[in-house]
């Protein structure tokens, strides 16, 4: 009897504290979670990336002695970006794939999405936010304490001044200015004055200098640095900041720079509030940029993504693939440079994955689009994502897709004038030497806290690996996406340098077809046209909410007038409007669907290839026999690019033919198959 109580007692035990334990190392204590998001930080723009121009010690610290993410993506711009991020799910599933939200447009992320901080806190997390927001504010219910936040510490709107935190829209039809800065729903006018970098710095140091370390910390520091301000002064720092970069001869891009040491001193600063709490054996730090820099053009920083080509929103890599590190203790596999795929998505299962805390499953799928990455990135077993869908933007008219290796660009922004590669920096600047850079790294508490197993010679294999090479192909074939859909190889080709759509039709078509079934299943977006009645004359110099009716059961319409800005739109296929069936019968449908659609294909093709199917399926089997005899393929076999291979630690692409014939039949296919969609989604509709 005593024997059988207690092991009842030690199974009641088990199911009390098994919700605590975590992935993390089987902890009884879910580990403390802090996310440092820069604003439109370039590639080039940190030290780990090759260039000692901006020294950045604690981040190049934090990514050496953990996990420098070498392939790292998010959306081309804030708003979607961290739409994702919140979400865990593609913009174009949340309605908020166009554009930013201006602060005068009544719109938000949808009051139905479910965020990062609602997750945490469910599950026992304290969640606070310091620093920006643009998610939306037209109604109360959209701010961050009414979306999970225990607490705000920030702005409510894209940008604002770094000293006075006022944010002007100095249009000609309209000139508003407000100041934009709240402790929770209180305006913080104390902090009028205070650089922002430090002021956002000092209220994270203070939440975790008053936080209970027993209980689970959920911090996100959205720094405003290093995006523009105001367009009247939009490069702002302190002075003797400034004289630390005289070495550089542009003086807009000196000022740059010492915004980023600021961010980048905040950075070793929360490091340091962490180990002086006791906290950092149980936490988890991610330090990441929101997209690319926006090297020329509206707020432009002078931020540098080169080698890689384009900008903040355009569809090539200088705008979605950014800067990213990921550091803690829990790691098992650290002091590395992974270069498997991580989308900005992914963050939400990833971090959750580490608490412990279960993402809901419906009937079909996910809640969510992102991949649990966190056993990959601890152990290092592998890739698990193999896509990412960037953008489809179909009011700018343009996508930029990543599959297996393959990344597909149709249509661009500003009429292709971001289609170049910007930041190249001055080769005439004295820099400081590869020397001095190894020493200022040793000499951060991030360095010193790993007990010297983070050496010279660690620092320097790390960052030999983490730059980008563009390579030169020997026959460049350039393409204007503007006319045709391109294809880069963006595993040998990062730079995006070499159009490969001619060799790879059928994959060009594949890819194709897939975005057209994204685009058909595509929220609606979410933007509205401004509202004069969010003027902060109207309350009394100060940018906040002004409607009552939150807009959940709005009608949204937002259809600008096709023009000059809109190029792209006139040539968009627009999609049919969505199946109306319910949904409990929805998915007999759809396989019913299928079905047909595999039948019909498979009788068109041996309608329209008759006898001569049958020629090239023997052709197929004797190149096959062939080539099992060690012989070579025919002339007319043609070699294609295939998938990253599933054991191939690097990252590099294998080799494969396919039979040019067969290509064709495919190509065909893949015709008639878009073209019965169309005829089956309308019979449904």
């Amino acid at each position: 009897m005593p024997a059988t109580f207690a092991l009842s007692a030690i199974l009641a035990s088990v199911l009390l504290l098994g919700p605590q334990l975590t992935k993390a190392g089987n902890s009884t204590k879910r580990p403390h979670i802090v996310i440092i998001l820069a604003d439109d930080m370039g590639w080039n723009d940190v030290g780990h990336h090759g260039s000692n121009q901006i020294p950045t010690p604690n981040i190049d610290a934090l990514a050496y002695d953990g996990i420098l993410l070498n392939r790292h993506y998010a959306a081309p711009m804030c708003t979607p970006s961290r739409a994702s991020l919140m979400t865990g799910r593609n913009s174009i599933n949340t309605g908020m794939q166009h554009y930013v939200i201006d602060t005068d447009e009544p719109w938000g992320l949808g009051l139905d999405q479910k965020i990062m901080p609602q997750y945490f806190k469910e599950a026992g997390y304290k969640t606070h936010l310091v620093g920006k927001w643009h998610l939306g504010f037209f109604a109360e219910s959209y701010i961050p304490t009414n979306r999970g936040f225990d607490s705000h510490v920030g702005y409510l709107g894209p940008f604002i001044d770094y000293w006075n935190h006022t944010m002007k829209m100095l249009a000609p039809e309209k000139q508003y200015v407000g100041y934009d800065m709240r402790r929770n729903t209180t305006v913080d006018a104390q902090s009028n004055g205070t650089y922002a970098t430090d002021h956002f710095t000092d209220a994270a140091k203070s939440i975790i200098s008053d936080h209970n370390a027993e209980e689970p910390l959920f911090l996100v520091l959205s720094h405003l640095a290093p995006h523009s301000g105001n367009e009247d002064d939009p490069l702002q720092a302190p002075e003797e900041t400034i004289r630390k970069f005289e070495y550089i001869s542009d003086v807009d891009r000196r000022t740059y720079a010492a915004m980023i040491s600021k961010l980048d001193d905040s950075v070793g600063e929360i490091f340091n509030s962490l180990r002086e709490k006791q906290m950092l054996d149980n936490s988890i730090i991610l330090v990441m940029s929101d997209n690319g820099a926006p090297s020329v053009g509206l707020h432009s920083n002078t931020g540098s993504n080169y080698p890689m080509k384009g900008q903040k929103n355009s569809p090539w890599e200088g705008a979605t693939r950014t800067m990213a590190a990921l550091w803690s203790p829990l790691l098992r596999e650290r002091q590395r440079v992974s270069n498997q795929f991580v989308h900005i998505t992914d963050w939400l299962p990833t971090l959750a994955s580490a608490a412990g805390i279960e993402i809901p499953f419906t009937n079909l799928h996910s809640e969510i689009d992102g991949i649990d990455q966190w056993e990959a990135l601890s152990y290092d077993t592998g890739n698990p994502r193999r896509a990412i869908l960037h953008v489809i933007d179909e009011i700018f008219g343009f996508t930029s897709y990543m599959e297996n290796g393959f990344k597909y660009v149709n249509g661009s922004t500003r009429h292709g004038y971001l289609d170049k590669w910007f930041g190249l920096l001055d080769s005439n600047d004295i820099i400081p030497t590869d020397e001095e850079y190894l020493t200022k790294i040793l000499e951060t508490d991030i360095a010193k806290w790993s007990n010297e197993s983070l050496t010279k010679d660690t620092i320097k294999h790390l960052r030999k690996h983490a730059r980008i090479h563009c390579g030169m192909p020997e026959d460049i074939n350039f393409c204007n996406p503007l006319i045709r859909p391109c294809l880069f190889d963006i595993i040998n080709d990062p730079c995006e340098l070499n159009d490969i759509s001619h060799k790879y039709p059928e994959k060009l078509a594949e890819m194709q077809y897939k975005l057209n079934i994204y685009q058909r299943s595509a929220a609606k977006p979410r933007n509205q046209p401004d509202d004069p009645a969010a003027n902060p004359a109207n309350f009394g110099g100060i940018w906040t909410w002004w409607r009552t009716d939150d807009g959940s059961s709005e009608e949204r319409d937002f259809s600008p007038e096709i023009g000059e800005d809109y190029p792209w739109l006139h040539q968009l296929e627009i999609p049919p409007p969505h199946s109306s069936l319910p949904e409990n019968v929805r998915l007999t449908v759809i396989i019913s669907i299928i079905v047909v659609g595999v039948l019909f294909v498979m009788g068109a093709l041996i309608y329209l290839s008759n006898k001569n199917l049958l020629r090239t399926c023997k052709g197929d089997k004797s190149v096959e026999s062939g080539l099992a005899n060690g012989e070579k393929p025919a002339n007319d076999a043609k070699c294609t690019l295939p998938s990253i291979s599933n054991h191939s630690g690097d990252g590099k692409l294998s080799d494969g033919c396919e039979n040019s014939s067969t290509a064709q039949i495919a190509s065909k296919a893949y015709r008639i198959r878009d073209n019965l969609e169309r005829v089956l989604q309308k019979c449904f509709v």
